[in-house]
C-alpha cells in the first residue's frame, strides 16, 4: 500500500511541477521581503478601492502580489500592470507587448498603479463576474474560489495560491472597516528572524522559492518539517523533487518521512567544510543526526571518520567534521 500511495504521490508531484513551469516559469522570483514591502505600499490603496467597488482588500492585494511578482515583474515595472490585463478588444489605452501564452501578446499599459488597480476592480464590475458581489466581503476563501469559477485564472491552482498569500500575510486584516494604517506590524520581529534549534541560533535568510521560513546551516538552506508534512508536501513548497530533497537529507530508506521540527536541507550539504571541528557522540545518536546537525554529507563523515556504511559511531566518541 505504502509503494502504491508512493508512486501516487510521484506523478501528482511530477504533474505539479509540469504545470508549475508552464503557470509560473517566465515570471520573475520574488521574496518575503518584497511580498511585506508591497503589502506596505498599496494596502491602502487596495482598501481605498475596497470602499469604491465592494472587492475585499485581501483578494486585491492578493491578485496584485501573484501577478505581478510582488511588483518586481517586467509589465509591473514598466507598464504599472498589476494584475496582468491584457488589451482585449475594448482597450483603447497605452500597450506594452511580452511573451506570454503566446509571443509578443498585449498587455494594457498605465500611467500609474492606482489605474491598473482601478482597471482591475472595473473589469471585476462586469457582469461575467456578478456572482462575486453576492458574497460577504469578509469571506476571502469564496471569492478567491469564486473567481476561479467565473474564469478569472485557467490555474487549477488559483484560489489555493490566493488563501496561501492572504493567510501567510494576515491580509484579510485589511478587509475590517475599522482597519486603520499602521495598526497591525507588516515586518516580523528580530525574534522570529533567529530559530533556536539543538543548543544553536540560525537566522533567517530570503530564499525565492518559497514562503516559508528559510535558514542556513554551513552555508546550506534548510526549513523545518512541520506537523504531518511528507516530504511530497514540502518539494511542492520548496520546489524540488522528492529524490532530491531525500538525497539532500541522507534519508535512511524510502518509507522515512520527516519528523516534525525536523531539518529539512532544501539544497545540497558540504562535503569537507564546517565551522566546528568536532563533536562528540550522544546516547542514541545517529551519524545521520550529526550529519543533520551540522549540514555536512553522511557519506564524508563516515570516509573521514573510517566508519563502514551499517556501523554507527559508539556514545562518547569522537566525529571529526572537517579535515
Amino acid at each position: 500500500m505504502k509503494d502504491k500511495l508512493h508512486v501516487f504521490y510521484s506523478l501528482r508531484f511530477l504533474f505539479f511541477i509540469g504545470f508549475l513551469f508552464v503557470v509560473v516559469g517566465t515570471k520573475a522570483q520574488y521574496t518575503s521581503k518584497d511580498i511585506n514591502l508591497y503589502i506596505e505600499t498599496y494596502s491602502d490603496l487596495a482598501i481605498k478601492k475596497m470602499k469604491d467597488y465592494g472587492i475585499p482588500a485581501s483578494i486585491t492585494l492578493a491578485q496584485g502580489i501573484l501577478e505581478s511578482a510582488a511588483g518586481t515583474s517586467d509589465l509591473a515595472r514598466n507598464a504599472n500592470n498589476h494584475f496582468g490585463i491584457k488589451c482585449h478588444s475594448d482597450w483603447s489605452g497605452k500597450t506594452y507587448y511580452k511573451d506570454d501564452d503566446k509571443k509578443d501578446e498585449c498587455f494594457r499599459s498605465y500611467n500609474s498603479v492606482e489605474e491598473s488597480y482601478n482597471d482591475h476592480s472595473s473589469f471585476l464590475k462586469k457582469s461575467r463576474y456578478a456572482s462575486l458581489f453576492t458574497l460577504e466581503i469578509t469571506d476571502y476563501k469564496a471569492w478567491a474560489k469564486e473567481l476561479k469559477k467565473c474564469g478569472y485564472a485557467t490555474d487549477p491552482n488559483y484560489p489555493d495560491r490566493l488563501i496561501y498569500l492572504i493567510e501567510t500575510y494576515s491580509l484579510n486584516q485589511f478587509d475590517k472597516a475599522d482597519y486603520k494604517k499602521g495598526a497591525i506590524t507588516q515586518k516580523p520581529s528580530k525574534a522570529d528572524q533567529v530559530l533556536s534549534l539543538q543548543d544553536r541560533k540560525f537566522s533567517k535568510v530570503d530564499y525565492p522559492y518559497t514562503e516559508r521560513a528559510v535558514y542556513l546551516n554551513n552555508n546550506v538552506y534548510f526549513i523545518i518539517a512541520k506537523k504531518g508534512e511528507m516530504f511530497y508536501d514540502i518539494a511542492i513548497d520548496v520546489q524540488l523533487t522528492v529524490s532530491q530533497l531525500r538525497k539532500y537529507n541522507d534519508v535512511p530508506n524510502r518509507n522515512y518521512e520527516p519528523q516534525e521540527g525536523e531539518i529539512i536541507y532544501i539544497s545540497k550539504k558540504a562535503g569537507n567544510s564546517s565551522t566546528v571541528k568536532e563533536h562528540v557522540v550522544r546516547a542514541n545518536e545517529t551519524l545521520r543526526d550529526i550529519a543533520q546537525r551540522y549540514g555536512i554529507k553522511e557519506k564524508s563523515l563516515r570516509k573521514r571518520n573510517n566508519l563502514p556504511k551499517g556501523i554507527q559511531p559508539s556514545q562518547g566518541s569522537v566525529i571529526k567534521l572537517k579535515n
